[in-house]
């Protein structure tokens, strides 16, 4: 796969993880019922670590029957189309940029399988606790054993791609530099404060330039790579 392509299948990726992000907001009755500290509530579920928490997100009925049945679409949504398309996405990224440091590229390629599976995990974690509310404390111990490493591995991976990019032309260290940004707050609100709305913010910023880059890209490929004699370098025999 060259890099032209690679950066094609990476915009194709995530304009569908763009697509399906917008879907989310359009599942009838994704509400929460209560308090959830300022997140959504898909991440307000991801968080939750007791009974407690349950409650406060789910309510009472018939706002609680609702919100199951919500969050149980949503949940279908994200392990059959938005993980797969941010995957795709993210790995088309790494496919892209793979003449970059050997060491580096596969740290950020496992960083993201394991975010992946941690995602899938989780996903089946919360399919269990929709059926079985409020849930036990083994839930919640494995859900914030997923559900934070996988936040904190894709933060990481965006601090990897970022670090990648800025040996690039000018324009990729423009995009480096949001790309990092973006990973930094959604890394250090993850630590301080997950239910902050910002977290998913600096996700989103991050994943927004990348899908810049990647359109970039698609055009003109050694721009967001590396520099033009370090790629004519590799190419020799």
């Amino acid at each position: 796969m060259t890099s032209r392509s690679a950066w094609r299948w990476c915009a194709l990726a995530g304009l569908a993880t763009l697509t399906i992000s917008v879907m989310f907001g359009r599942v009838p009755g994704l509400v929460a019922c209560g308090d959830t500290g300022g997140a959504g509530p898909i991440i307000a579920l991801e968080l939750v670590r007791s009974a407690a928490d349950v409650a406060a997100l789910f309510g009472s009925e018939p706002c609680t029957s609702r919100l199951i049945a919500a969050q149980r679409e949503a949940l279908w949504l994200d392990m059959l189309g938005f993980i797969p398309a941010y995957l795709t996405f993210l790995l088309s990224a790494v496919a892209a940029l793979r003449r970059a440091s050997l060491g580096l590229i596969m740290a950020l390629f496992s960083a993201i399988t394991f975010a992946g599976a941690f995602d899938f995990i989780e996903g089946l974690i919360l399919f269990k606790l929709l059926g079985n509310l409020p849930g036990d404390q083994r839930t919640f111990t494995g859900l914030f054993w997923t559900v934070r490493p996988k936040f904190a591995l894709l933060a990481a991976s965006e601090l990897m791609i970022a670090l990648i990019l800025w040996r690039g032309a000018p324009v990729a260290k423009i995009a480096a530099g949001v790309i990092g940004a973006g990973g930094v707050v959604a890394l250090v609100h993850l630590l301080r404060a997950p239910h902050d709305p910002a977290m998913m913010r600096g996700h989103a910023v991050a994943w927004g330039a990348l899908l810049v880059t990647a359109a970039i890209g698609s055009v003109r490929p050694a721009v967001p790579g590396l520099p033009e004699r370090r790629l004519m370098a590799a190419a020799k025999p």
